[in-house]
């Protein structure tokens, strides 16, 4: 506008901008822009009333930026916070199983040398309290690694979701499966890498709902202890190819479990999945 000699920018009675020569009048309007000598017209006065209302969007939009700011710096702040914690809490789960495995390895080293002879012949009631040794101190080293030792892979906490999801499809190939499972009314937490995990019962699932008629699903604590027991019987259906059988076996033998593939005995398939003790188990009242 010809003859301003100064303009001023106001959120309320605050002026935020500037510029010109003299003193910015106050105002008591929420967002204005004004100028000075201030211009006659209702065309000046429109022009005015347009800029005020952008430079109220500036302000606002410059607002959020800084809110912004100032939410990703406490974002920030908590992210440095939370590996603190997680430092502190590792160094302490660190000296922890220093701790209880030193008194340990030294309990089984004079077990292991008494049982080869070191103080003299033993007797059977000296060799089967050493056998107990043996073995209650082999299961506390063991304890102690699933409880204190690095964790690799957060594993799966239960293994229910993803079986109904792999082997309980709405449709397959134009057609409803007929899956029949049983399935344990606590968590099925399993131990090992969640890719693999996820791998080895999506290429099962693909497997026997691709050959099978009637499928049945069942899982089960096996007889030897911290296993799981993941029976697959596919009536009516092809054999396994040979390529299936190879990748099922490498992903058991990848998590530390066991693959024993149909017989003339046996038509199931039977998948050992290692379980993970760690995992609270909050019984429910429905059966899968």
């Amino acid at each position: 506008m010809t003859g301003a000699s100064g303009a001023a920018l106001y959120d309320g009675r605050t002026c935020v901008a500037h510029t010109g020569q003299g003193v910015p009048a106050r105002t008591a309007r929420r967002n204005a822009l004004v100028v000075w000598p201030e211009p006659l017209g209702a065309s000046n006065q429109e022009v005015l009333a347009r800029l005020a209302s952008f430079g109220g969007s500036l302000m606002a939009a410059h607002a959020r930026e800084v809110e912004a700011g100032a939410r990703q710096a406490r974002l920030l702040e908590a992210k440095q916070r939370l590996e603190r914690m997680v430092a502190q809490q590792e160094r302490r789960r660190s000296r922890a199983s220093h701790d209880l495995r030193t008194p340990l390895m030294v309990m089984k080293g004079y077990v292991d040398m008494m049982m080869k002879g070191t103080a003299g012949a033993l007797t059977a009631p000296m060799q089967r309290y050493l056998d107990r040794m043996q073995r209650v101190a082999n299961d506390q080293g063991a304890l102690i690694e699933r409880r204190l030792g690095r964790m690799v892979d957060e594993g799966v906490e239960d293994l229910r979701p993803l079986l109904r999801s792999a082997f309980l499809p709405a449709a397959r190939n134009g057609r409803v499966p007929d899956v029949t499972m049983t399935l344990p009314n606590r968590p099925v937490a399993v131990r090992g890498s969640r890719e693999s995990i996820e791998l080895m019962v999506r290429t099962l699932a693909r497997a026997v709902l691709d050959r099978g008629t009637a499928i049945v699903v069942r899982v089960e604590p096996a007889e030897d202890l911290g296993m799981w027991r993941l029976r697959v019987d596919a009536r009516g259906g092809k054999a396994l190819p040979e390529k299936t059988q190879s990748v099922l076996r490498h992903l058991a033998q990848r998590l530390k479990g066991g693959l024993s593939l149909p017989t003339d005995e046996s038509s199931g398939l039977v998948v050992h999945l290692p379980a993970d003790d760690t995992v609270p188990v909050s019984v429910e009242q429905h059966d899968g």
